[in-house]
């Protein structure tokens, strides 16, 4: 049969050549896959939506649309077991790069039937590999030009796609894993690739079934070395290689051990969506169509607030203790339709504790929908690079979604993370539950720096001068805050690791500042550059004892791989870039030239 392709939610296929997908592949897209009448691994691939939503600034639409879309393609096509493509563009402008930030987005959903699918697979070396960059890792976005560059000429049904480093990345199509003395591999996707939603739930069973994992750089020849290897995604699931390039591979009892699990796994509830409505909600609908002449209904539906706001449901509450608040609190106009409404979808038995979103466009049905699914409201909490743990508590404390009755040390001994606590939290965008403590961000940031760092720490350069991850963690901390240049990070690492071979003070401002705290003016004198303080690099020889504030990728990279070169001094010019020297008498030309 041929697909079924709705276009913002109709049934068309056809798009304007405005459109930013078609003229300069200006989208975002997921591949999942329907059976039974459940969305496999939906939270998923629509967390995964969100966050290249955020990274490309595309408006993003509700879970729920795209919910009602999938039903309703699904059921147009009639299919049992399908392949459903969503793809979200930022929508249409006139011709140029630049775009509106407030241009509504254009949503699409493919139905497909399932292909067919091979036993096992062969592999070759793809013609070309993958670009890095940082923020188009682990994303789909729709520009493909590298998998398809990829796969010219391909004479198996996959290929190995590699980094600028020859490192393995992944498959055209998926996700690579091998097995290595019964350690299941998998390469690092930090600055390119797709983190597949299967790569996720893979690592995540392996664990559960204690098979040890390790995220790492693999290369060509140690992947050829491994025992078995297997590639994955939304529609094969978990596939065996039997050869790549010649080498065959015919051990496969892992593999298996996995595939076996994995369709439990996904076959939990709590793995997929049901895209059909529970009995209770349809016998709901079918009273509502018919009482839709009853002007009542419409106006007892409706929520009575002009602006959104939040609404707490205690644990322990009944449908009558909540329908009298939301009286009481003026949300709903009647509180025996938020009853009888309850009854009838059967919300009233489910109800979950938890803080509410509550908007003017709501209705009470939606709103007991949202009680009973615990789609509870979210927000979003960004940890920006080079800012100290005192900055990130203070931005946390002062947001109104986050609860926190402790001071600062209270905090941090709360936490997971062990003194030193500064660099201890990766910077990144976080979706926190309204109502979630301060200390759950935080633990949350401290796993993935301690991963990151570990990471980072494995593929450092061979013969690395310095002595431990956390040293090389305080170097990442002076390069973060010296420059924002990501070109010139790993030169700047440079350096500091020649000065520090030679013995000569660091002298970098930041650990200045740092040692000040509070009673930073905004500007150095030269008092201020002998303050006593063992963080102050004028004053001390080597690395201060501990980081100075967070780090982001570029800058722990740059720690883990400094530039060879002579240079000892650097001095930062007009346009945010630096003058380097090798010797003190071109530096004091550089402070000259470039200060003066």
């Amino acid at each position: 049969m041929k697909s079924v392709i709705l276009i913002n939610g109709k049934k068309q296929s056809k798009l304007s050549v405005f459109n930013r997908l078609v003229q300069f592949g200006d989208g975002l897209f997921e591949t999942c896959m329907v059976k039974d009448g459940k969305l496999i691994l939906a939270q998923q691939h629509f967390a995964r939506l969100d966050k290249g939503s955020q990274r490309l600034h595309i408006n993003p639409i509700k879970q729920s649309v795209w919910l009602k879309d999938i039903a309703k393609a699904v059921s147009l096509s009639k299919l049992n077991h399908a392949v459903v493509k969503i793809i979200l563009s930022r929508g249409e402008t006139s011709r140029g790069y630049g775009f509106d930030r407030n241009i509504k987005p254009t949503r699409i959903v493919i139905v497909s039937e399932m292909p067919d699918l091979a036993s096992n697979y062969s592999l070759g070396l793809c013609a070309s590999g993958y670009a890095t960059n940082q923020l188009l890792a682990e994303i789909k976005h729709c520009n493909r030009l590298e998998q398809i560059l990829a796969r010219t000429n391909l004479n198996t049904q996959e290929c190995l796609m590699l980094d600028p480093q020859g490192q393995v990345i992944s498959v055209s199509q998926g996700n690579v894993f091998a097995f290595k003395n019964g350690v299941l591999l998998t390469p690092s996707l930090d600055v390119c690739g797709i983190e597949g939603t299967r790569r996720q739930a893979v690592i995540g069973l392996a664990k559960k079934l204690n098979i040890s994992v390790e995220v790492c750089s693999l290369s060509m020849e140690e992947l050829l070395s491994c025992d078995e290897i297997f590639i994955t995604n939304s529609v094969i699931g978990i596939k065996p290689v039997h050869q790549v390039n010649e080498q065959n591979f015919s051990q496969h009892s892992l593999t298996e051990k996995l595939s076996n699990n994995f369709d439990k796994y996904l076959s939990k509830r709590k793995n997929s969506i049901p895209l059909r409505l529970k009995k209770g909600f349809v016998k709901f609908g079918l009273l509502l169509t018919l009482s839709l002449m009853l002007a009542w209904s419409f106006w007892a539906n409706n929520i009575n607030t002009v602006k959104a706001t939040i609404y707490e449901l205690p644990k322990g509450a009944t449908i009558y203790s909540t329908a009298n608040d939301l009286k009481r609190y003026g949300l709903v106009n009647s509180s025996l339709f938020v009853l009888w409404s309850a009854k009838l979808s059967g919300a009233d038995a489910q109800l979950k504790s938890g803080y509410y979103d509550v908007s003017p466009e709501m209705g009470v049905w939606q709103l007991l929908k949202d009680f009973s699914t615990a789609n509870v409201a979210t927000r979003n909490i960004s940890l920006i690079e080079g800012r100290t743990v005192r900055e990130y508590y203070q931005l946390l404390s002062n947001n109104k979604a986050l609860t926190n009755k402790y001071s600062l040390d209270k905090t941090l001994e709360n936490s997971i993370a062990e003194v030193p606590y500064e660099a201890s939290f990766w910077p990144d965008t976080y979706q926190i539950n309204y109502g979630d403590s301060v200390v759950s961000v935080l633990d949350r940031a401290h796993v993935i720096l301690q991963e990151k760092l570990d990471s980072a720490w494995k593929g450092r350069v061979k013969n690395h001068p310095l002595s431990s991850a956390n040293q090389a963690l305080i170097l990442a901390s002076l390069i973060e805050r010296e420059t924002a240049n990501s070109a010139e990070k790993s030169k700047i690492s440079g350096v500091f690791i020649n000065r520090l071979k030679k013995n000569m003070r660091l002298q970098t401002d930041p650990t200045v500042v740092y040692a000040l705290g509070d009673a930073y003016t905004g500007k150095l004198s030269k008092k201020d550059l002998w303050v006593k303080s063992p963080y102050n690099t004028y004053r001390n020889k080597g690395l201060p004892p501990g980081p100075i504030g967070s780090v982001g990728q570029d800058s722990l990279t740059a720690a883990m791989h400094p530039l060879k070169t002579e240079y000892l001094f650097f001095v930062a010019k007009k346009d945010g870039s630096h003058a380097f020297a090798k010797t003190y008498k071109q530096h004091l030309i550089n402070i000259k030239k470039h200060l003066k």
